[in-house]
């Protein structure tokens, strides 16, 4: 029977269970399948233990289902940076944690045996060398310790590089870090420092602030490691439609975000395919490393000419550009910071004067209806919208026709009889 804990050992579990259930898919205990339903009962209340104020509930025909409900803008610290702080640990981890950085100091330098020596005597128990070494090379990879060789015996002191020492150095330090903890510069760090130092986030908030992106920051840093050293890599990706996984093999070259959703996506360059492919980061379960690829700038390169032509995050299904032509008009003297605003979030497309009044903004892109939200903000303007995509044209003229509708405007825009599929010629 599966006992509650409210620390755990496999982060992926937990954060699986949160986007699940709790941010995507509003589930409910009865939808729960992988195992019993005490699992489901252990699990929630982990999660309540985390979230605390920010869970609700609400009653479907399916029962009873939990979901987190927050005003991201008001948020001072991202709540679901508390399910990376819960990990377990055993009972070795926390006294050594304490006693290295009591015994510690950043004038006394320490071999390992004096080290083992005063913890053990300190202590009134018996530790393994080996132990402490373990835990020593930890803190030293993170920072808290430096090491220093002397001949075959490694010596170790406290680090002075601490927040305090920083902050004398900067005094607004503390205000950096408060910003940037609600970013994936500092993340989960910068909360972990704020709370070491006990310090409070009482100045910034962020008006599109995605905390669930924290639950993908493990895979994000194993992908930007891999991106920095030129790796090929293998993953695990699971797939919604299929509600399968499948083992996925090319080269990272960037992550992406979409400006729309949020969502972050890996951009990989399948060698056996011979073309980019996107991956949301919130799908993949693990990253393994394969290797250096002796190909990789010659992959950026390609990725460098092309990424102009990808408007959101997509490459779409098709190697072939998708041409997206649309006729404005546009008072002259009046609204020339619609031109500005076409000129500057255009993403290089053509822009082009006709006549006085009328304008041209053709863009090639790989997929087309990545750029249909853009082109919906410049309604009442759009004379003419033609492309070579003709499933993205038809929907916008459907979407025009049915919010006539609404509004009781007679008559269609979009003539299916005498569709053209030509495109604007100035």
């Amino acid at each position: 029977m599966a006992e509650f804990n409210e620390l755990i050992r496999n982060f992926d579990k937990i954060r699986d269970y949160i986007r699940d259930f709790y941010i995507y898919g509003f589930k409910s205990r009865t939808d729960f399948t992988h195992k019993s339903a005490r699992t489901y009962d252990n699990e929630r209340r982990r999660i309540e233990s985390y979230m605390g104020e920010y869970m609700k509930w609400d009653y479907s025909k399916s029962g009873k289902t939990a979901f987190i409900s927050m005003d991201c803008a008001k948020v001072p610290v991202n709540p679901l940076y508390a399910a990376w702080k819960s990990k377990a640990f055993t009972a070795n981890d926390i006294m050594l944690h304490f006693y290295i950085l009591d015994i510690m100091n950043v004038s006394e330098t320490l071999s390992l045996e004096d080290l083992t020596d005063r913890i053990c005597g300190r202590s009134g128990q018996t530790f393994e060398i080996q132990t402490v070494r373990n835990k020593c090379r930890e803190y030293a990879a993170m920072g808290m310790l430096e090491v220093e060789k002397r001949g075959k015996v490694f010596f170790y002191k406290r680090s002075a590089k601490t927040l305090e020492t920083l902050a004398a150095i900067a005094p607004n330090l503390p205000e950096a870090v408060k910003f940037f903890q609600g970013s994936a510069l500092f993340g989960e760090i910068g909360s972990f420092i704020l709370d070491e130092n006990q310090i409070k986030n009482d100045r910034f908030s962020f008006q599109h602030n995605y905390v669930a992106h924290t639950l993908e920051d493990g895979i994000l840093l194993e992908l930007l490691s891999c991106i920095r050293k030129g790796e090929a890599i293998a993953f695990v990706n699971y797939s919604e439609k299929r509600k399968s996984t499948s083992t996925i093999e090319g080269i990272p070259l960037k992550i992406l975000i979409s400006a729309s959703t949020g969502r972050r996506y890996l951009c990989l360059y399948r060698v056996y395919q011979r073309r980019f492919t996107t991956y949301r980061l919130d799908h993949i379960k693990s990253v393994t490393p394969m290797g250096e690829c002796p190909e990789i700038m010659e992959y950026r390169e390609k990725l460098q000419k092309n990424i102009d032509r990808v408007w959101g995050v997509g490459f779409g299904g098709r190697s072939r550009l998708e041409v997206i032509c649309m006729k404005l008009y546009i008072r002259e003297g009046q609204e020339d910071f619609i031109l500005e605003r076409i000129r500057r979030e255009g993403k290089g497309g053509e822009l082009l004067r006709l006549e006085p009044d009328i304008y041209l903004y053709t863009k090639e892109v790989y997929d087309a209806s990545e750029i249909s939200p853009w082109i919906k903000t410049f309604t009442g303007r759009i004379i003419q919208l033609e492309g070579t995509n003709d499933a993205v044209i038809s929907r916008f003229y459907n979407d025009i026709d049915r919010m006539k509708a609404i509004y009781g405007i007679e008559g269609s825009t979009w003539n299916y009889s005498q569709k053209s599929t030509d495109v604007i010629t100035p």
